[in-house]
């Protein structure tokens, strides 16, 4: 796809967006206050490399939400741990035509486990296919529309906040697209997605993961910056089953990256992980992800356990971003809807990584990791 056909796209549904949709003035907007804390502490077995133990300040997040009128509402949400300010939702929303239409900084629409909310995930961190594959938050235009058992969710997007380079933005446009049926036997979802980007002057790629925890910030698969990348084209396939208490869910992940010059490599990856809430409670699932817990009992709280498996390989056409796999146990107790606390031990392998940590070059590295999270959002 030409760089100027999605250009003319996203600056077309914009405008057209903004001019059809004019703004009707609000006898009384609502706002309240919105945020999280995730404090964790991990502790490292160390192989080779010496990884730090400590304390993790993971997500301090503030910001607003509400309804303008009927049927406009709008996000602002900042994060601020450790003094380092980034922008999550920033973006303004219609309901519109039985769907919901997505103005401003929104994630791009590919990834089951990214699209999910932090506060409800039953590990700690998402798998490294998710994190080191997949686009997050971009500025853009998206459009939400779910009926039934079928879902569609679309994006015409340019860069994030904060990532302003010289040169002209990137564009990109992606979709995804569910089936999430409800058989006798439980709850069914499958979906793929799909995101092209034409990167314009911004000619460079990086792939790369911490072994999905953050008491250490080393990233021990990494492919370095990649030059003379023109686009890139992200896929992804994904499903998942619920019955009661018990939760399967699955993604692969790939990426192809376009080059002017070099070779062209594709990196991939892929999950599966499985929870059950030991006191019987059922996830909440609405627009094509799980949502979070409510304990049946509030005096007792409620138990999960999960178990994942995850593995992605960075290597390809000269690159040697490295491999990993990684088995990850979580135990969580929720205290409340918004109060919940995490203990994951991962087991992790990284095999041929070029990746350099502190002067030293990873190469084959095996820690295991026992990472805790105290964590509550309103």
């Amino acid at each position: 796809m030409k760089q100027t056909t999605l250009h003319v796209a996203l600056c077309t549904m914009l405008g057209a967006a903004l001019a059809y949709y004019p703004v009707a003035a609000a006898a009384a907007p609502e706002f309240e206050l919105r945020g999280r804390l995730h404090l964790d502490y991990g502790i490292h077995d160390n192989d080779e490399l010496d990884l730090d133990d400590g304390f993790n300040v993971r997500r301090t997040r503030i910001g607003m939400q509400g309804v303008l009128t009927d049927d406009w509402s709008a996000v602002i949400e900042y994060d601020f741990a450790e003094n380092d300010t980034s922008a999550q939702d920033v973006v303004l929303r219609r309901n519109w035509r039985g769907g919901t239409l997505n103005i401003g900084h929104t994630k791009v629409p590919q990834g089951m486990e990214e699209l999910s909310s932090t506060n409800t995930m039953p590990f700690i961190e998402r798998p490294s296919p998710s994190n080191a594959l997949v686009d997050g938050y971009r500025l853009g235009l998206g459009y939400d529309y779910f009926s039934g058992a079928l879902g569609f969710q679309g994006m015409v997007y340019g860069r994030a906040i904060g990532d302003n380079e010289p040169g002209d933005d990137p564009i990109g446009i992606g979709a995804r697209f569910m089936y999430a049926p409800q058989l006798d036997a439980g709850l069914l979802h499958l979906g793929l997605s799909v995101a092209y980007e034409d990167v314009r002057d911004y000619a460079s790629a990086r792939f790369s993961d911490r072994p999905e925890a953050r008491a250490d910030g080393n990233r021990l698969i990494d492919t370095g910056s990649i030059s003379d990348v023109e686009s890139t084209t992200k896929y992804g396939f994904e499903a998942a089953f619920q019955s009661g208490p018990l939760m399967v869910q699955g993604e692969y992940l790939g990426v192809g990256v376009g080059r002017s010059a070099g070779a062209e490599p594709d990196f991939s990856g892929w999950y599966v992980h499985g929870s059950w809430m030991l006191t019987g409670e059922t996830r909440g699932y609405r627009g094509g992800r799980f949502r979070g817990i409510t304990p049946g009992d509030p005096a007792r709280g409620a138990w999960e356990l999960a178990l994942r498996y995850s593995s992605i390989d960075l290597n390809d056409s000269g690159f040697q971003g490295g491999e990993q796999d990684n088995i990850s146990v979580g135990v969580n107790y929720y205290a409340n809807p918004n109060v919940r606390f995490m203990l994951n031990y991962i087991m992790v392998d990284v095999q041929d990584s070029d990746a350099v940590v502190d002067g030293q070059v990873v190469g084959d590295e095996s820690p295991d990791i026992l990472i805790g999270r105290a964590a509550f959002h309103f």
